[in-house]
């Protein structure tokens, strides 16, 4: 078909499909439709499947006990960033078992596989996606968001931020704190949108697969 064909057939749809006024509503699809990212990001993990705690900082604690009774935690492994009184929690939850993340894979190999529930703390959540990013590094290794039944994630309100790029910075950030390598992505990122879970050719939902069948998150 020519050149004059083309637009003679759009000339012709024109005439009986105008065009109704100039200015076209456009909507960025970066843009946070939600004015508080904060309510944003907990929409979205909800949907996803997690479940989220609104917290405080004093009542920290007290919450990441009654999340550890809800899923009826055994053996809790911890990364060394987590920042929070681990005594003060072992006295608050009598009977539980805390295993400090702090040998390499090989050394623990066996023992993490029987391991059922893991504590995290998240370097940033983004808030139009529904995604909480860690970089992985010797006091956060990647495994221990992943190799476990239930995770359960600790966020900083204030590390909620809007967009992937906002995210990917505080990434950096993190890296650094550890690295001492200001403006470098760390080796690996790990992206959580919810528990693990896939599908197989007759479309039947599986969770667990690739991480944690259960996600808790809780916002402090």
């Amino acid at each position: 078909m020519s050149r004059e064909q083309i637009l003679g057939n759009l000339r012709q749809s024109l005439q009986h499909n105008a065009l109704q006024g100039e200015h076209v509503a456009y909507s960025n699809p970066l843009k946070s439709q939600d004015s508080h990212k904060l309510q944003e990001f907990i929409a979205l993990q909800k949907a996803n499947r997690a479940e989220v705690i609104e917290s405080s900082k004093d009542l920290l604690l007290q919450d990441i006990a009654k999340v550890l009774t809800q899923a009826q935690a055994q053996r809790v492994l911890h990364n060394l960033n987590l920042n929070i009184n681990m005594h003060q929690l072992q006295e608050m939850t009598q009977g539980l078992e805390f295993v400090p993340y702090e040998k390499s894979v090989d050394s623990m190999r066996e023992d993490l596989f029987g391991i059922d529930t893991s504590l995290i703390h998240a370097d940033c959540a983004v808030a139009n996606l529904g995604i909480i990013g860690i970089a992985s590094h010797v006091k956060a290794p990647r495994l221990s968001s992943l190799i476990t039944k239930t995770c359960i994630t600790l966020v900083k309100k204030e590390d909620v931020v809007e967009h992937f790029l906002d995210g990917l910075n505080r990434l950096k950030f993190a890296y650094a704190q550890d690295k001492s390598q200001e403006s470098q992505l760390p080796t690996n990122m790990i992206f959580i949108a919810g528990p693990s879970r896939t599908a197989d050719i007759e479309l039947k939902t599986v969770f667990g697969v690739h991480g944690s069948v259960k996600s808790y998150v809780i916002i402090y």
